[in-house]
């Protein structure tokens, strides 16, 4: 079936395709007011801009490891009017919001390269920038303190966290990263749901199915028929947080102390991100599937 005749068929109004890309950058916990913004009567090129900014914040809370892509979204129109947002790379198309998240979720997945840690290959400068981190601050400080670019490999830190660096220009960039899948990120919302039912049989019920089908699957089998079709159709189980990244330009990117201050920045940012992830998701498994 071809692109044009799956967008037909899901004749959607206007402000679902808004409404439906604000949902999407949600589950980044980016605030994108998209919906809105279009019924106020903004024009195509402030739309787009706005677009482009809420898609690339998300890229860099999602940590799929596509920084080093192009990343637009545009609003684009049928021959009847019905307007749709296309999600881009590098000026080609890669999915629609009337696709769905899970379409475009495999689309970014066949451009991924993770490793064992689930830790992407790619980098984010052209090759030949890379460099490892042999311990202490000396090296990091003429890296931070010099002009040339530059890009670090992963490094670990305290808690599950990994982190890089990079110079581009006059920006310095740090993104701090913790794996996680949006099938993870449903577990752990389960498990608080699971854990806060007051009704102690009913618990101890779901514990028990959760070690055959898992935490979610018990929770979903407990829940009305076709609760799981209704979760796979939203945003959230294909999309999660699992970085976050802060930059800094001028003076202060040349600068260790500043350098220490945004990596603490973004593990509190990280944390918070996540947290504030799972228990949207745990709200969502106990009300929102009805």
């Amino acid at each position: 079936m071809t692109r044009a005749k799956q967008k037909d068929k899901a004749a959607i109004p206007q402000e679902d395709a808004f409404r439906g890309f604000d949902a999407l950058m949600a589950t980044a916990d980016v605030d994108s007011q998209i919906a809105s913004l279009a019924e106020s009567g903004a024009d195509e090129e402030t739309l787009n801009r706005e677009l482009t900014r809420a898609l690339r914040l998300a890229q860099d809370r999602w940590g799929l490891g596509l920084l080093h892509l192009r990343h637009e979204a545009a609003v684009v129109r049928a021959e009847n009017g019905t307007p749709d947002v296309s999600l881009r790379v590098d000026g080609a198309e890669v999915s629609r919001v009337s696709e769905g998240a899970a379409a475009l979720a495999a689309r970014y997945t066949s451009m991924q390269a993770p490793n064992a840690e689930g830790l992407s290959e790619w980098g984010v400068l052209p090759e030949g920038h890379r460099v490892t981190l042999k311990g202490g601050t000396g090296q990091l400080r003429v890296l931070v303190e010099d002009a040339r670019d530059f890009e670090t490999h992963w490094a670990a830190e305290r808690g599950g966290v990994w982190t890089r660096t990079w110079r581009q220009g006059d920006t310095l960039a740090v993104e701090v990263h913790r794996p996680a899948s949006a099938a993870t990120a449903l577990s752990d919302a389960a498990w608080d749901v699971i854990t806060s039912i007051r009704d102690r049989n009913f618990q101890r019920e779901l514990m028990e199915r959760s070690n055959s089908v898992g935490l979610l699957g018990a929770l979903l089998g407990a829940r009305r028929s076709g609760a799981g079709d209704a979760l796979s159709q939203l945003p959230s189980a294909h999309f999660t947080v699992s970085s976050a990244v802060v930059r800094e330009s001028g003076r202060d990117a040349r600068s260790l102390d500043r350098w220490k201050a945004m990596l603490r920045e973004g593990t509190e940012g990280l944390d918070e991100m996540q947290r504030a992830a799972t228990r949207r998701l745990a709200d969502v498994l106990s009300h929102g599937l009805r």
